[in-house]
């Protein structure tokens, strides 16, 4: 029996490489034994057309062409329907997807053939769905300056980082856990359920996708020195070994932001808000992979 798969395209994703007919051909080729169908993002009431797509089609697959806010949105709209997600790289960074050792198209098809899902958590801030990274502080400073500047594609990212980096300015924070409040000053606070932005840049070293906790990392360079090592250390992987960085790996928390730094999730600026409770919801998606993903720690 032929399957069936439903291909969501997002036209304004990344530098628009690939037209929809030509992703389409190149699916086609690439599936054959899936009966395929592509839907398209307009901006205007996605969720509800989607929806009513998939309950159309009741597909065996979705793949999402895109970045991180569109595969946020078709997550989000198919939460509890069980059904295998395959993530098409086609946005600007593509963070939550390198996440999954999806790093080209390549690796989307080669995990389609292998089509083994892995159970993905989900971390819910303030009832706003997390799939990759959280942060309030530097990065998300970044993203307030990459929209305002309406730039697309990584460049616009890259170029204003390190004016941001340098620049960045101390806030004071809360950590509410269950047995203990915890006072925190730091430039950038992160709350992790992948590993790596799409710079490639790794901020959580601990953590893994699947194993139902999330990481909460405080970032507070001081001197050149500090953010030297920092940067190195976003690229070696071994962040959670500088003096000026500190983790916390849990399943729910409160944190407070009397100062009123920047907040976002998965690439969308959230305001300032005073507080977020955020807590982990495990498994709450199936996506195919890379190879070389692991979604929990194995022995």
């Amino acid at each position: 029996m032929t399957r069936k798969c439903l291909l969501v395209f997002n036209p304004i994703s990344g530098n628009d490489s690939i037209t929809e007919a030509e992703l389409l051909e190149l699916a086609e080729v690439k599936l054959p034994d899936f009966f395929l169908e592509l839907w398209k993002t307009t901006g205007e009431k996605d969720d509800e057309k989607l929806i009513k797509k998939f309950e159309e089609l009741l597909p065996d697959l979705v793949l999402i062409g895109g970045g991180d806010g569109t595969v946020k949105l078709v997550a989000n709209t198919l939460h509890g329907k069980n059904v295998p997600l395959c993530i098409l790289p086609l946005g600007s960074a593509n963070g939550l997807a390198k996440c999954m050792e999806i790093n080209d198209l390549v690796d989307s098809w080669e995990a389609i053939h292998d089509f083994n899902p892995q159970a993905i958590d989900a971390i819910y801030i303030n009832g706003e769905l997390c799939l990759h990274l959280a942060d309030f502080g530097m990065n998300a400073n970044l993203i307030k300056k990459f929209e305002e500047e309406e730039s697309r594609g990584m460049f616009g990212y890259v170029k204003n980082s390190f004016s941001e980096i340098f620049g960045a300015e101390e806030a004071h924070f809360q950590l509410v856990l269950e047995t203990e409040v915890i006072e925190i000053k730091a430039k950038m606070i992160v709350l992790a359920n992948g590993d790596r932005y799409g710079t490639g840049a790794i901020v959580n070293c601990r953590g893994k996708m699947g194993d139902g906790k999330f990481e909460v990392i405080s970032i507070n360079p001081q001197s050149a020195e500090d953010y030297l090592k920092m940067t190195m250390a976003f690229f070696k992987g071994d962040l959670d070994q500088l003096e000026s960085v500190q983790t916390w790996s849990v399943d729910s928390c409160q944190l407070l932001n009397p100062t009123g730094a920047k907040f976002q999730i998965d690439g969308e600026i959230m305001g300032s808000p005073e507080s977020i409770t955020a807590k982990i919801e495990k498994h709450a998606f199936q996506f195919l992979t890379g190879k070389s993903f692991k979604a929990c720690h194995t022995s």
